[in-house]
């Protein structure tokens, strides 16, 4: 006796393939800690079956959607300078600042 469709076989067996490839993906979107620890991850498997007109036989097609949790957001300043030709530029840091973190050689050169 011949034995009917079911989720091991149908689509030639591809539903655990993709399911486990999907669940990976899963797995390592939660281990990134730059997604959101608590945000729901899923997984759609949607199938759709288009039988013949004569409806002796068929075609399945399996799909599998995943919803991840996106990049968290990361915030930083940037500074806005007009040049001396009227530019306008953008920096991430304050330009203003720049003599104050300039590097100085050391004091034994300084001396010489």
């Amino acid at each position: 006796m011949r034995k009917p469709m079911s989720l091991d076989d149908i689509c030639k067996g591809g539903v655990s393939e993709h399911f486990a490839r999907a669940l990976q993906e899963i797995y390592e979107n939660i281990n990134d800690i730059n997604r959101d620890a608590e945000a729901k991850r899923e997984i759609t498997l949607k199938f759709v079956f288009e039988p013949s007109n004569t409806r002796e036989v068929g075609e399945v097609k399996l799909s599998c959607q995943l919803k991840l949790a996106g990049l968290k957001p990361v915030t930083g300043n940037f500074f806005l300078a007009q040049a001396v030709n009227g530019e306008v530029r953008g920096y991430a840091r304050d330009p203003k600042q720049d003599e104050l973190f300039a590097e100085r050689p050391p004091a034994t050169e300084q001396a010489q």
